[in-house]
């Protein structure tokens, strides 16, 4: 029993440890970006409706996210995004016993890409993300859950960004050892600095 202990703390720490590195890597990615003229920083508000068995047991996800989108060519842009939403738990019926829901944090680190319809990246796009989501809930140990999303997007001036994106996160059920794909439906509008 102690030896499990101990590998426990041993893979809780290599988490938190994992997290500040990755959360790192963004912060200079997105600082590193402010002084370059052709990319784009991006600070969002976010919206996330469960979809599915993730939307029996939470409710609509509130947060904000910071972005970042070096252009590659005249139609494409590679973008890194991080951020923190905040899911309402929803309460639960187990036959003989009502459990209350808790809510659940996610942060999510991804990039990705984006294809525009238009030489000047203005206007509709499509694109997608990969990357993690940092997920704890109430008397959790929390865990993280790789994730794939794909967007469509509109520039709607030149600094206001709207997309949608449906995204999905892969994990495992702790009772049945089954895969398990939990999935939201995002919604971000954003305002960006820096050129095109």
């Amino acid at each position: 029993m102690v030896a499990g202990g101990a590998v426990h703390s041993l893979l809780t720490n290599h988490t938190f440890i994992m997290r500040k590195i990755l959360l790192s890597l963004v912060g200079v990615a997105l600082m590193s970006g402010l002084a370059a003229q052709e990319s784009r920083v991006s600070i969002g508000l976010e919206a996330g409706l469960p979809m599915g068995d993730f939307g029996d047991f939470y409710g609509v996800g509130i947060g904000g996210t910071l972005g970042y989108e070096i252009p590659v060519g005249d139609n494409l842009g590679v973008v890194a995004q991080a951020g923190y939403l905040t899911f309402a738990g929803k309460d639960y019926d187990l036959g003989i016993v009502k459990v209350e829901g808790s809510s659940l944090g996610a942060i999510p680190i991804q990039v990705g890409a984006k294809y525009y319809f238009t030489d000047n990246q203005e206007g509709a796009y499509l694109g997608a993300l990969t990357g993690v989501h940092l997920l704890s809930s109430e008397g959790s140990d929390g865990s993280t859950n790789f994730g794939v999303a794909p967007m469509l997007g509109f520039f709607v001036t030149e600094n206001v960004d709207i997309a949608v994106r449906y995204q999905m996160l892969f994990d495992k059920n702790e009772l049945t050892d089954e895969s398990v794909t939990n999935s939201y439906l995002g919604i971000r509008a954003a305002y960006t600095f820096g050129g095109r």
